[in-house]
Parts: structure tokens; sequence; C-alpha cells
């Protein structure tokens, strides 16, 4: 006798369950059903899209004399920095590479100098993720907390001050003091996976250093 097409659905449908794949059921002459299955194709599996790489930081991402002037009213000329530059007056000789990680990281820097020895200093550079970047920031705020004054002399930095703490963004500042003056200060910022100092030596006031933190911190994400 026959197998009915019913019985013949009902085999192929058990081999499909069993198989989690498509198959044909065909006949021969023997009355024999013979399940041949057949091999889907793999369903296609969503790429996953890779996250947009950040450019490397460029000139367009420092303080420049524009900005420094629109901010304090001081005109600075812009002049080269090695790569070789001191973190800052308070961490010896220390260079902005020493706090960075070791491998995957771009660095460039620029210095605006003025008259009596003015200067600002702007030091950037891009880890491979904002992880690496903000443990570099916080290590710098903890390097430069930890200077009250420079030995020997009257210079020195206030209590830091926090002006932005989220995720993927952080801004720190030190307001700086010589002898009985104001002097500028000293900056930490980290925005994704770039960290950057600026170290302000200019006769400016704390609420000003504020200004170009968050200004540099902006020019920075740019």
């Amino acid at each position: 006798m026959k197998r009915s097409t019913a019985t013949i659905a009902a085999v192929t449908a058990a081999v499909v369950g069993i198989g989690g794949g498509a198959a044909a059921a065909l006949l021969n002459d023997d009355d024999n059903v013979e399940v041949v299955p057949v091999t889907a194709s793999p369903a296609a599996t969503p790429a996953t899209p890779s996250p947009t790489a950040t450019d490397a930081p460029s000139e367009e991402n420092l303080v420049r004399e524009r900005m420094y002037f629109d901010v304090t009213g001081h005109a600075f000329d812009r002049t080269t920095l090695g790569q070789s530059a001191r973190l800052g007056p308070c961490t010896g000789d220390s260079t902005f590479a020493d706090v960075l990680p070791v491998q995957g990281v771009t660095r460039i820097g620029t210095r605006l100098t003025g008259s009596d020895n003015r200067a600002v200093t702007h030091q950037l550079a891009q880890a491979l993720n904002a992880q690496e970047a903000r443990v570099a920031a916080n290590e710098i705020v903890s390097l430069v907390d930890e200077c009250a004054a420079i030995s020997g002399g009257d210079f020195g930095y206030g209590d830091p001050v926090t002006v932005i703490d989220e995720p993927d963004r952080k801004v720190v500042y030190f307001p700086a003091f010589d002898t009985d003056r104001v002097y500028g200060g000293y900056v930490v910022l980290q925005v994704g996976p770039r960290v950057g100092v600026v170290d302000i030596s200019d006769t400016v006031p704390a609420d000003q250093v504020e200004q170009i933190a968050k200004e540099a911190a902006g020019i920075a994400d740019d």
C-alpha cells in the first residue's frame, strides 16, 4: 500500500523538527520514503558596525591665539613645542608621555608666548579609548594635587576645581599663585579618547582659567 501524502508530510515535518533545516521527501519504486536533507543557507548574521574612528587630533584641537585673546585680552604668539616638554611645573622632569598609555597614542602640542616670560602650553593626546584617557587624566590631577608649592619659591596651586565630570568628559583646573598675585593655572581635560593639559603661566584670574578650560575641552572634542 502506498503511503499517503499526509504520512510523507508528517515524516518530512519530523525531520525538519529534528534537524533544524529543510528536507525533501521522495518516493521510489518500492514505495519507500527516502528523506533527503537539503542544506539550507545559513541565516545571514547582521554585521556589527565598527565604532566610528575618531580622526587623529590636529592643530585645530589646540588652544589658539585668538581664543586666548578673546578670553583674557592678552596677545600671544604661537611657537613650536617639542615632544619632550615637561608635564608641568609641579611634576619635576616628568613629561606628558610619562603618564600616557605605552601604545596606540598620538600626541601633539603647542605653545603660546608673550612678554615677561608669560606662556601657555597645551599638550593633547589621543588614546585607544575613553577609559585609558580617563585613567591618564586622573593620574595627572593626582600628581598636580600633591604639589602645594614649588620648593624654595612662592609659586603654587590652589585646590582643584572640577568643571565637568561626566562619563565621557572630565575637566579640572588648579588656580595658580605666584607670591601674592594670581598667575593663571593648570587645566586637565578628558573628552572621549583624548586627554590633555593646559599650563597657563599668565596673570589671569581663576574665572578666566575656568573659561579657558571649557573652551579647550570644546575644541579638543571638535
